[in-house]
């Protein structure tokens, strides 16, 4: 693979993308654009490029014409005014830019982008609609201004698919989950954090072998990273691979001592391997970072339902129930994880009020809904039945 401009050339495939917009050329027009890269820079001829192509072929010379055309619709170019194909006259067509590696022709690295990337993850790790959307639109800006930008496209991966399936629905030319995990590979395959981003947006879409194999691949090249382990560990919990999840998330937590909501949910997946100390374990180191937490950010919803998640599990204070019940008062997405909390202590009609609240809201991970082991108890009830099939068939 190789970029032209701000786009993405896969010849394998024959497919130019950027972003989500994705365009194929004819073998052809493809054999003249990877012909064209390998002279890297230099004027091709006609007469070339017609023996290189269409060798032992009788063909004309238009065939040639259209196949160019064809390319530079495909990359945004124009005959007039090129800035990627340009004709030469009387002698043939060049690449203007040098695309053979696209971050060979960086002069510097640029710190201000990577500071972006920075904030970016730290504020889609905190989580929450507006920390999301704020990260994403760091990765965003990153790639406006360097559109081969891997790691920008992984957080946009990660970004776009929470807004997506949590606090969505998407706004109108937001980009393709996928399509960005794909560009990130495309960009540096030896980049751990691009497969699992590539790995999380795969097993949004059920294509869960797949995602798997992005997943290894990941883990392999980047054994230390706690944000593979915790991507991992959320799409095998959305799978209902209990675990896999459990050991991952466990392993991103060890990884990241500040992460404390892993450990909730691996907490989800030891109960449901019947491993009651280990769910207990890690609840309480659960509770004990979400208390160090909520000294900085007091307000911090995420962290307040997983607050009284680990309370309510762990049986501190059976005022808490009330305290949760006010939550439902303020419709926040995040409020979700209170749902299976309502549901363990027998608060059917509070959990599927909670549960149709967060819906409104945009929450729509129908698979994470299926396998959730908090929420079992739940599906007796035909008021929840009916809002799960809504949620899946929309």
């Amino acid at each position: 693979m190789f970029m032209v401009g701000d786009r993405i050339v896969d010849p394998a495939t024959r497919r130019i993308s950027r972003g989500s917009e994705t365009t194929r050329l004819s073998p052809k027009a493809m054999h003249v654009l990877t012909t064209l890269r390998e002279a890297r820079g230099s004027v091709l001829s006609r007469a070339d490029l017609m023996d290189e192509v269409w060798a032992g072929v009788t063909v004309g010379e238009e065939v040639l014409t259209h196949a160019i055309a064809e390319i530079r619709r495909a990359i945004g170019d124009s005959a007039r005014h090129p800035r990627f194909l340009e004709t030469v006259h009387k002698s043939g067509y060049r690449l203007v830019a040098d695309p053979l590696d696209p971050l060979a022709s960086t002069d510097a690295f640029d710190l201000d982008n990577h500071a972006a990337y920075l904030d970016g993850c730290e504020l889609f790790f905190q989580g929450g609609p507006q920390n999301v959307r704020r990260a994403s639109d760091l990765f965003t800006g990153i790639l406006d201004t360097d559109p081969t930008h891997a790691l920008a496209y992984a957080g946009l991966a990660r970004s776009q698919f929470f807004l997506d399936k949590y606090f969505g629905p998407s706004k109108p030319g937001d980009p393709g989950v996928e399509a960005c995990g794909r560009n990130a590979v495309a960009l540096d395959p030896n980049l751990p954090d691009a497969h699992a981003a590539l790995g999380f947006a795969l097993a949004g879409s059920d294509k869960h072998a797949e995602a798997m194999g992005s997943f290894v691949r990941a883990v392999k090249l980047g054994p230390h990273l706690a944000e593979t382990h915790s991507l991992l560990g959320r799409a095998s919990l959305a799978s209902g691979d209990y675990r896999i999840t459990a050991t991952m998330l466990e392993r991103a937590a060890t990884l990241r001592p500040d992460d404390y909501h892993s450990l909730v949910l691996a907490a989800k997946a030891r109960r449901s391997l019947a491993d009651e100390p280990g769910c207990r374990a890690n609840l309480v180191r659960a509770r004990r970072r979400i208390h160090d937490a909520l000294q900085v950010a007091p307000d911090h919803r995420r962290l307040l339902c997983d607050s009284l998640y680990c309370r309510i599990e762990l049986g501190d204070d059976k005022r808490i129930v009330d305290q949760a019940v006010r939550y439902l008062d303020t419709p926040c997405a995040s409020n979700f994880y209170l749902v299976g909390a309502f549901a363990r202590i027998g608060e059917v009609d509070l959990a599927i009020d909670c549960f149709e609240a967060v819906i409104e809201m945009g929450w729509s991970h129908a698979a994470w809904v299926a396998c959730d082991p908090d929420i079992q108890t739940l599906r007796q009830e035909p008021a929840f039945r009916r809002l799960e099939a809504d949620l899946s068939s929309g």
